[in-house]
């Protein structure tokens, strides 16, 4: 299992998020962390765009998302 680069309840809700939004093609994972940062502005500032961006590239990478 990988290690997440957020808590495991933030991954949920990112994982929550895309599945809602987004369909099988997902858009670039940058524009995924704005938009979840936009929807979640507390997770934003607590973690920021860069950290929820690795956080959705490592759980594309494990075939999380």
């Amino acid at each position: 299992m990988p290690q997440l680069t957020v808590p495991q309840h933030v991954f949920d809700d990112l994982v929550r998020f895309i599945a809602e939004k987004y369909s099988k093609n997902l858009p670039n994972s940058l524009l995924i962390a704005q938009a979840f940062c936009l929807t979640f502005p507390d997770y934003g500032k607590e973690f920021g765009l860069s950290i929820i961006n690795n956080a959705i590239e490592d759980g594309i990478k494990h075939g999380l998302l």
